[in-house]
């Protein structure tokens, strides 16, 4: 463990006014920086629970963190990597391994168990509900994939979808059971697009579109990350001609397009990689196309974790060490957002920013 492991670093991080208030119990804001599980290995925070519990990845495993200490999850023989991608409230967390000469396994494993569980079928698990239910997808011999809902070691359901679609990743699941997507479509005379997808809970209802539905234009995608206890979605548009992108936010009934989020900064290129349960707070990583700017692209500052409270504009999150890259991948309704930073010799941390509406500002 270096010296920086487990250090809590108080910061007087620059406030603004349309940052989200912290919630009724007081907190310092701080940036915690978790231990790895090797001396000088590297590592990110991609979920958070409850109490002082945190997975992801440490050192090219999955693991997770009580408080700052950081425990590997057991692997099966045969597998050598992976991360754990969530957790719910329960302690029950998923993620995937992997291993040399085998494909990707989805696994469920409960905090201090000794073994992990593979879910059958392999492919990538994304995301649990507190209610168990855990989703993902695996990859066809097409090279499109099948979503997939878990329920304990089986799985309930493979999600259908309407003809004309194919499944491109499932990354999301809120606790009513709605599971959120992205797919590509077919629309008339072989008319491709990309295409933001929604799961209700019923067992063989098929994905929704939502929109917007433009056949032909295959430069612009739609892909959802989370979804949150009342519906709202967060996730990415992409403009691949451009190579850039920024954050959206879809509300219920789902009836108009996604707000566009600008990436904060005036920067060109951005992501929303979460959404809390209920406080409407999203995080993700802001940084720059290579193609519109700046040039020469060396010149851009490093990438960095980007906080949009729900209303006005995005804000970014102190850095770790300056000019340091970071990247945010978790966000709870208590204030907290976890992720990576660099430190001052330039390794990716586990960080956890705590009152992090008190430090995020406009850059």
């Amino acid at each position: 463990m270096t010296a920086l492991a487990g250090l809590a670093l108080a910061l007087a991080a620059p406030g603004h006014p349309s940052a989200q208030a912290a919630g009724p119990r007081p907190c310092a804001p701080t940036i915690t920086v978790l231990s790895t599980a090797l001396p000088g290995g590297g590592g990110t925070v991609t979920d958070l629970g409850r109490g002082r519990t945190a997975v992801g990845r440490s050192d090219g495993r999955p693991a997770y963190w009580r408080g700052t200490g950081v425990r590997a999850v057991p692997l099966p023989a045969g597998y050598t990597g992976g991360t754990a991608e969530a957790v719910n409230r329960h302690g029950l967390m998923v993620g995937t391994l992997t291993g040399p000469g085998r494909g990707p396994a989805p696994f469920s494993y409960r905090l201090g168990a000794r073994a992990v569980t593979v879910l059958p079928g392999g492919g990538y698990a994304k995301d649990v509900d507190d209610h168990g239910r855990i989703v993902g997808y695996r990859h066809r011999a097409d090279g499109w994939a099948t979503g997939v809902e878990w329920s304990g070691r089986t799985v309930r359901r493979e999600l259908a979808v309407p003809a004309h679609v194919r499944v491109m990743e499932v990354t999301g699941i809120n606790n009513a059971g709605r599971i959120v997507g992205s797919g590509y479509g077919e629309g008339e005379d072989h008319a491709g697009y990309h295409v933001a997808l929604l799961w209700s809970a019923a067992a063989s209802a098929p994905a929704r579109e939502l929109p917007p539905v433009h056949p032909g234009d295959t430069y612009s995608s739609y892909a959802p990350r989370d979804i949150d206890d009342r519906g709202r979605m967060a996730g990415t548009f992409g403009y691949s001609r451009a190579m850039e992108s920024s954050g959206l936010r879809w509300s219920p009934p789902y009836t108009e397009e996604p707000e566009r989020i600008a990436p904060a900064g005036g920067r060109t290129s951005a992501t929303l990689e979460d959404i809390s349960a209920t406080s409407g707070v999203s995080v993700g990583v802001v940084g720059d196309s290579p193609i519109t700017g700046p040039w020469p692209p060396d010149t851009a500052p490093p990438e960095q974790a980007q906080y949009h409270p729900g209303h006005g504009p995005a804000l970014v999150l102190p850095r770790l060490a300056t000019g340091g890259a970071s990247a945010a991948y978790a966000v709870t309704d208590d204030d907290r957002v976890g992720g990576q930073a660099a430190d001052a010799s330039g390794r990716l941390r586990p960080v956890i920013w705590t009152c992090a509406s008190k430090q995020a500002y406009l850059p």
